[in-house]
């Protein structure tokens, strides 16, 4: 069986072809700044980089295209047919959608409804099913959802201190977030450590442009930063993470903004870079920092801090802790962040390994041999997971 998984963003995708018999990846690559003069695409199959460059993509419906006639030229597979399913990776399924669907016009209807909840990712989610199913009739369309795997997290976590019909009518409450890597990286933590999921206490914290931090007890999401939508919880690269609600009417009462103009500032102009003025890039605040930018120096404490304060609490959630996972664009490839994040945490049981922390390439466990608590730094395989989830729906549906 063969899934082609697909991850659509604004003006960005990221796609692989896996063949589910062995879990090999087939083919993978992703395409940036879509529908500019700088898009760039880069497709490998296996290892290999086949093409890389600018490109003339201006849209999912060229970038789709292009995909799949390139999978066909390198022989990965012989025509469209040889694609048994792709699998979409969704950010936002409501109440509606607790697990993994078989797309039809019903779940394309309510997804868009959907939009308002994630308006930054539903939308070009949605757009990326339109054109499969126009450009890749007759294979199935499977979604998987970002919020599924929280659905464990009890009603008194998720519940918010709102009028209870916010929740009964519009749905208003916690949904939670990064499922698809919370659930990897849990399940690769404990082979790591060499215990089972079940048995271990883990803080996942998925930090990158978006970043989460999720408290998984025994194997089950019992509670995660982020929310209502994506853009709550701790601060991300453009995105402000949880504020004082009344900040939005006040602001709207000061500047005249309007809703959707607060909306747009909030997510475009907040996180890190709205504190440091300078970037919403980790890479460059950390050397901004360096060399003397106080403002950049004030964004990287604060994320560090929020993330930090939520391993604590989620620490207290659990009664107690077995093992920290960071994951993510900035949690795999940061030693100094990982460094900010876990000092300091001694009194948890939690010891740093200073020196593999700062020489690890890749995965490994970076805490001292006689840390109670195990430090792990993992890569999140998400498209695995919403490929394993999209095979074994197919497989139910025609059992």
């Amino acid at each position: 069986m063969k899934i082609l998984v697909l991850n659509c963003g604004g003006s960005s995708f990221k796609y692989q072809l896996l063949d589910m018999t062995t879990e090999t990846v087939l083919a993978r690559g992703s395409l940036d700044r879509m529908g500019t003069d700088e898009a760039t695409l880069v497709h490998r199959v296996g290892d290999e980089i086949r093409f890389r460059g600018p490109t003339d993509v201006r849209d999912f419906t060229d970038g789709i295209r292009f995909v799949v006639d390139r999978l066909i030229k390198d022989g990965v597979v012989s025509g469209m047919s040889d694609i048994n399913a792709v699998a979409h990776k969704l950010a936002h399924g409501g109440e509606l959608f607790s697990g993994t669907v078989l797309i039809d016009d019903e779940v394309l209807e309510a997804l868009r409804k959907l939009a308002p909840l994630a308006p930054v990712h539903n939308p070009p989610n949605v757009r990326g099913i339109e054109v499969c199913r126009h450009l890749l009739p007759g294979i199935p369309q499977v979604g998987s959802f970002e919020t599924a795997f929280h659905r464990t997290v009890p009603a008194k976590a998720y519940t918010y201190g709102v009028p209870h019909e916010w929740y009964e009518r519009f749905g208003v409450r916690k949904y939670g977030f990064h499922g698809a890597s919370h659930s990897y990286v849990a399940q690769r933590a404990a082979q790591i450590v060499g215990r089972p999921a079940e048995e271990l206490r883990t803080v996942s914290c998925h930090l990158g442009s978006g970043t989460s931090v999720a408290a998984i007890a025994y194997g089950r999401s019992v509670d995660i930063s982020s929310g209502f939508t994506p853009q709550s919880g701790t601060i991300m690269s453009t995105r402000p993470g949880d504020f004082d609600p009344w900040v939005i009417p006040y602001m709207a009462e000061q500047t005249g903004m309007d809703n959707d103009t607060l909306s747009r500032e909030l997510v475009t102009r907040g996180g890190l870079l709205g504190i440091s003025g300078l970037s919403g890039d980790m890479r460059d605040l950390e050397e901004a920092a360096e060399q003397g930018d106080e403002r950049a120096h004030l964004a990287v404490e604060v994320f560090c801090y929020q993330v930090k304060k939520y391993i604590g609490a989620f620490t207290a959630v659990m009664n107690g802790l077995d093992c920290l996972v960071f994951t993510g664009g900035i949690g795999e490839n940061s030693a100094s962040i990982r460094a900010r994040i876990a000092g300091g945490l001694e009194s948890f049981g939690v010891y740093l390994d200073v020196r593999a922390n700062s020489a690890l390439s890749g995965e490994g466990v970076v805490s001292t041999p006689d840390s109670r608590v195990k430090v792990a730094v993992i890569k999140a395989d998400e498209e695995l997971v919403v490929a394993r989830q999209a095979a074994a729906l197919l497989r139910s549906s025609h059992s």
